[in-house]
C-alpha cells in the first residue's frame, strides 16, 4: 500500500500574506500538523494566511474542521485563511459541505495572489507619503 506522504511548509510571501503549501493526505493523522503550520504562518504577522491544497490527494472531516476552526480564529483577530485547490474532488466536497459559502477558495494560487496582492497603482498616497519618509 502507497501512501503519499504529507508535508505542509510555510513561507512569507509579503508583509500581508503567508503561504501554507500542502501535500500528500490531510487527514486524522495529519490534521494537526496542518493546524501548526497555519499558526505559524499566522505568527509572521501576516493578516491574510493562504493555504495551498493543490497537491493533496485525499482530504477528510478533521481536516476540514482545521481549517473551518482556524478560519474562525483568524478572522477573530481580523486576519482571514484563504484556500487554494483545483481539484474536483475537493471542490465537490466544499460544496456538498456548504464549506465553499464558509473558506474562501481559488482555483490556483496565481488567481489567489492577484486578487490579494494589491497593484503599485492601487498604493494610495497616505502610503504613498509613509513611503516617502
Amino acid at each position: 500500500m502507497y501512501v503519499d506522504e504529507f508535508r505542509a511548509v510555510v513561507a512569507s510571501l509579503t508583509r500581508e500574506l503567508a503561504l501554507v503549501s500542502v501535500s500528500g493526505e490531510l487527514d486524522l493523522h495529519t490534521a494537526g500538523c496542518l493546524q501548526a503550520r497555519i499558526e505559524e504562518a499566522d505568527t509572521v504577522g501576516a493578516g491574510t494566511v493562504v493555504v495551498d491544497l493543490s497537491e493533496i490527494s485525499f482530504i477528510d472531516s478533521s481536516a476540514l474542521e482545521v481549517l473551518v476552526r482556524e478560519t474562525k480564529r483568524l478572522e477573530g483577530r481580523g486576519h482571514s485563511l484563504v484556500l487554494v485547490t483545483n481539484d474536483p474532488r475537493t471542490r465537490r466536497i466544499l460544496e456538498v459541505t456548504g464549506l465553499d459559502r464558509v473558506l474562501r477558495t481559488y482555483a490556483t494560487l496565481q488567481d489567489a495572489l492577484a486578487d490579494l496582492t494589491p497593484e503599485p497603482s492601487q498604493v494610495t498616497a497616505a502610503e504613498a507619503s509613509r513611503a516617502g519618509q
